[in-house]
């Protein structure tokens, strides 16, 4: 009877015993893994985040991030530096910036060396931190109504395969975003931009705004842009000019989001007041991408100040209304940096 009473004595302090080595064990290794994870200090953010040009959409979405950036962190001197994709991606490069606003098609292009961009740039020299506005620029192509009724185009299909003459807008050869989707949009026909010229074609690098105007004014017969849906731009030439979308075939649209580091989506029927068909286009995010100058505890606090202010940031802008918690680590297949990849684990968001 003695023994067992004692038993469990004995099981009990055992089991303590145990309990105490598991502890002592665990407990080291917690301490271990905190030692190798930096610790981020509490305080403000003081940094500059090189941007687009200053005004429109994209902008808009650089002054989001910093407006939740100053909510989460009180006093912090973060600022939103205008400029363009490739000036901000060589600031990072050379350590000017530590951040930048960057569409998901501009790094790739400069990890291949890939004009205007010199040369390659070094693995692991750009990385993500958020993505504040997931698939909010889709490629529209549109196009003066009479042009393509006087030429019986049906689709972009025809535009390249009967070798239209057409007066195009190509953007500035600034806006990489817009080349890009150009040169991606040929190359599915094994085309250039120089062989739109030798079949009697002209290339016009006016940015939207200006193209617009020239269309309004008969001198221009297709555009070749972006921007959320509906564009205000858009709506305001169909207000005045009878347009039209140029539909892409759901193979084309695949193949210029391969090319392009986006996703295909659709632009529903009557987002426009002159379009009834739902239109395949390739959509494509903005992030914010850091430099070798990019500190953890910054690109943490960037990370999880987006996290904080999501629901107040998703009212900025109709195009932002797709941003989420969720989306945040989807940065466009760059690494991320440590420093967000460290909360996005925190909170369950990455493995």
């Amino acid at each position: 009877m003695c023994n067992a009473l004692m038993r469990p004595g004995r099981g009990f302090r055992f089991k303590g015993l145990a309990a105490g080595l598991l502890t002592l064990v665990l407990g080291g290794g917690a301490a271990a893994a905190s030692a190798d994870t930096p610790q981020v200090k509490e305080g403000p953010v003081n940094v500059t985040i090189a941007g687009y040009s200053s005004g429109g959409q994209v902008a808009v979405f650089g002054e989001g991030v910093i407006d939740a950036v100053r909510r989460s962190y009180p006093n912090s001197s973060i600022i939103y530096e205008p400029g363009n994709p490739a000036g901000a991606l060589e600031y990072l490069r050379t350590g000017r910036r530590p951040f930048a606003l960057e569409s998901v098609v501009e790094p790739p292009m400069a990890y291949a060396g890939r004009a205007p961009f010199r040369q390659a740039y070094p693995e692991g020299s750009i990385t993500g931190v958020l993505n504040g506005a997931p698939d909010a620029f889709a490629l529209t192509v549109y196009a003066r109504k009479a042009f393509l009724d006087q030429h019986g185009i049906a689709s972009f299909d025809d535009l390249i395969e009967k070798q239209i003459p057409m007066r195009v807008s190509v953007n500035q050869p600034g806006n990489l975003w817009a080349r890009e989707h150009v040169r991606a949009l040929l190359s599915f026909y094994g085309k250039s931009m120089e062989d739109i010229e030798r079949w009697g074609g002209t290339l016009v690098a006016q940015p939207t705004g200006a193209s617009n105007d020239l269309m309004r004014d008969g001198r221009l017969d297709v555009i070749i842009t972006g921007g959320a849906t509906p564009a205000g731009a858009i709506v305001e030439l169909g207000s005045v000019l009878d347009i039209a979308f140029i539909p892409l075939s759901k193979k084309l649209a695949e193949h210029v989001a391969k090319e392009v580091n986006g996703k295909v989506g659709v632009i529903p029927g009557g987002a426009y007041g002159f379009q009834k068909e739902d239109l395949y286009v390739p959509f494509t995010s903005y992030v914010i991408v850091a430099g070798p100058e990019a500190s953890f505890d910054d690109a943490y606090k960037l990370a999880k100040a987006m996290y904080e202010q999501m629901a107040h940031y998703r009212t900025l802008h109709p195009a932002l209304s797709l941003a989420s918690r969720e989306r945040l680590p989807d940065v466009g297949g760059l690494k991320l940096h440590p420093g967000a990849q460290a909360f996005y684990r925190e909170v369950g968001l990455i493995d």
